[in-house]
This record gives C-alpha cells, sequence and structure tokens, in this order.
C-alpha cells in the first residue's frame, strides 16, 4: 500500500502521541520496516530484533475475519501480569460480551483504514484494588499476501500507579480502555471511536 501523500507531519505526530518512551521506540521501529514510500510495513519485513527490548510486552493479532480475531503471541512480562498465557486464544472469548462489538469495530478500522490506536488502561484487578496504569499503542502490519490475514501489533507499556500483582484467581479478561483513539497514519482516521 502507498502512502499518498509525503507524512512528515504525519509521522511527527505519530511519535509524539504516546506518554511512553517505549511507545515511541515501538513507533520508530514501526516506521523503519515500513519503510520510504509504504503506508504499511509487509509482515515480512518486521524484525523483532529491532524491539528486543520491547518483545515481553507486545502482542501480535491475526484477524480472520471481522469476527475472528486470535491472540497470534503474548509477551511474557504480559502473561506473568494477567495471569494466564492468551497466545493461540481468540479475543473475542476474552472480551466482556457487551464490550465485544466495539472492539471488534475498533480492531477492523485500524486493521482496513488502516490506522493506528492509542489506548489507556486502568487496571485495579490488584491485590490492593488500587489502579495501575498502562498506555497501548496498536499499529497495523500488512500480510505478505493479499489473502493472509491483516495483522495488529500492540505494544503495552506500564504508565503509573504502584505496580503490584493482579488478584488471584481473576477472570481472563480484558477490557475495554478507558481512554482511546485512533492514530493517523497516512490514510486519515474513523469519525468516531465506536460503531
Amino acid at each position: 500500500m502507498e502512502t499518498p501523500e509525503p507524512a512528515g507531519d504525519i509521522d511527527q505526530a505519530l511519535r509524539a502521541a504516546p506518554h511512553d518512551q517505549a511507545n515511541r521506540d515501538f513507533i520508530v521501529a514501526w516506521q523503519g520496516w515500513r519503510g520510504p514510500g509504504r503506508l504499511l510495513p509487509k509482515r515480512s519485513a518486521v524484525e523483532f530484533a529491532d524491539i528486543k527490548h520491547l518483545v515481553g510486552r507486545v502482542i501480535l493479532l491475526e484477524l480472520a475475519s471481522e469476527d475472528q480475531v486470535v491472540v497470534k503471541v503474548a509477551g511474557s512480562q504480559l502473561r506473568e501480569h494477567a495471569g494466564f498465557d492468551a497466545t493461540g486464544r481468540s479475543l473475542r472469548d476474552l472480551t466482556p460480551p457487551e464490550q465485544w462489538p466495539v472492539r471488534r469495530w475498533r480492531m477492523h478500522a485500524a486493521a482496513t483504514r488502516p490506522c493506528g490506536a492509542w489506548m489507556v488502561n486502568i487496571d485495579t484487578r490488584t491485590r490492593s484494588g488500587d489502579g495501575i496504569y498502562f498506555e497501548t499503542v496498536t499499529l497495523p502490519i500488512e500480510p505478505d499476501e493479499p489473502e493472509k490475514p491483516r495483522l495488529l501489533m500492540s505494544n503495552v507499556a506500564f504508565l503509573g500507579g504502584i505496580y503490584e500483582e493482579r488478584a488471584k484467581d481473576g477472570p481472563q479478561l480484558a477490557w475495554l480502555p478507558e481512554g482511546f483513539c485512533f492514530l493517523d497514519l497516512g490514510a486519515g482516521i474513523p469519525d468516531r471511536i465506536e460503531p
């Protein structure tokens, strides 16, 4: 997919969006993978060595269809915090049913427009009940072959609060974030954040 216009201003705005330096590093790596003149990087251009300091908190999602989103990889730091491994599971099964239509729509929009997404989550499912803040940046990856499923890659960064483990035996669910916006990669963004 070709970039319609030189995207210098968009690239600057994209790099400035996240608060966490690790998420800015993730964006810079993604921009390097896409290369000059491309809107999205191809899957074969992704170099995990470029983000080796982040792989413990990276999520790779495969959008097999509008309703089938599979967690291909969930980093080890995310598994440790959540208390379960989401790798190989359907994201629908990990989302509260009433929230699935919004999550599905957002992911499909990010993958097909294409555009990025920025999110902030407050996790209060800790032992004390105090909230810890996470910032997530999600960016699309183009499949090498058009018939292959689209991909989204996310980096999750700890933003603040006193980090503590999650309460034991909590539900294996991922709730919608408290803060969400789309990020323009050069193809524009949807005019709303819910279907």
